[in-house]
């Protein structure tokens, strides 16, 4: 096996632990997801600390927040493309909301993820139903189309196969490169050098010049002890956070994308977001579903080194320097 096969399994990896956690907190009631457990075909998960459930209890609403905003702003208006997919399920909890409505959602991902996720949406009726039929000449090897929803293989690392197989979207009507446009990040950026992530952030603000907006979610303030400890436990598991040097702090997060051509950057800790923006009530719930937390400083130490940060470029003046938290 080539070195680059092995180290795609282990970028991979990550989509299965995030699976496993995701699934616990679900399980335990944080939030409601009746899809990841298909997709990710399991049912018995390991014991996770609150603090790992809340953090991605966080993770969650606060992507969704964002895109949610972006879909309003938009009038529906919109495509959506998900970077790294893994077996996100982001594409179920909108076409679930009647007022969540978008123009075409794309999860992209390497061909050995896609593959299994559109063989796991084909194979269960509960994920299948979801999707009305498309032109059925247009097939994407290793991916899923819809009239609504693709899945479509490609390396991001790889510009020019990521903008092989955009083009085909674009030549059969999927996809508009006039129409406002969303890219979602989960810890995919960290996982890339910073050569090919500021390739990837170029091309993307590049092609989607007219409207785009970039949402990222990942590491921040990795240079304390709490954070070196954080990357040696990765490198444990042959992991390693090769896209570091732009997780150092805020600026180094909004520098990328100012290099990358974008107009405005913006970057929240989640403890900034949970403090401010997330709801009390809301909050309350979350902390007592495992019995509350002993103390909030193992909580306020891991939100401290995530983050949400976002980028926008917005030549029709649609408004979107008026997304945010607030």
């Amino acid at each position: 096996m080539s070195k680059t096969a092995i180290d795609n399994s282990n970028i991979i990896e990550t989509n299965n632990d995030a699976c496993q956690c995701k699934l616990y907190a679900i399980e335990r009631g944080y939030w409601k997801d009746p899809y990841l457990k298909l997709l990710a075909h399991s049912t018995q998960h390991e014991r996770r600390t609150p603090e790992i459930s809340l953090g991605y209890y966080v993770r969650v609403y606060g992507l969704r927040s964002l895109i949610e905003k972006f879909i309003k702003l938009t009038n529906a208006q919109c495509q959506i493309i998900n970077l790294g997919c893994g077996f996100d399920t982001t594409i179920f909890y909108l076409l679930d909301n009647e007022n969540l409505k978008f123009k075409h959602f794309v999860d992209v991902d390497f061909d050995e993820v896609t593959e299994v996720k559109s063989m796991r949406i084909q194979r269960a009726p509960f994920l299948q139903k979801k999707f009305s039929q498309a032109n059925q000449s247009f097939k994407i090897p290793c991916g899923f189309h819809s009239s609504l929803y693709t899945i479509l293989p490609a390396d991001l690392r790889d510009t020019t196969q990521l903008d092989s197989q955009l083009k085909r979207l674009f030549e059969h009507g999927i996809l508009d490169l006039t129409l406002p446009t969303i890219f979602i990040s989960e810890c995919v950026l960290v996982y890339m050098s910073n050569e090919h992530s500021s390739n990837l952030l170029k091309y993307l603000s590049q092609t989607f010049s007219q409207c785009c907006l970039f949402v990222n979610f990942e590491q921040i303030n990795m240079n304390d002890r709490f954070g070196q400890i954080m990357i040696e436990n990765l490198k444990q598991r042959s992991c390693h956070l090769v896209g570091m040097d732009s997780c150092q702090d805020k600026a180094s997060q909004c520098q990328r994308y100012l290099n990358a051509n974008f107009t405005s950057a913006q970057c929240v800790t989640l403890n900034e977001y949970y403090q401010k923006y997330l709801n009390s009530s809301e909050k309350q719930r979350i902390e007592h579903i495992d019995g509350g937390l002993d103390e909030k400083e193992l909580l306020e130490q891991l939100f401290e080194h995530y983050c949400f940060s976002w980028a926008y470029r917005d030549e029709k003046n649609l408004g979107l320097n008026r997304i945010t938290f607030e």
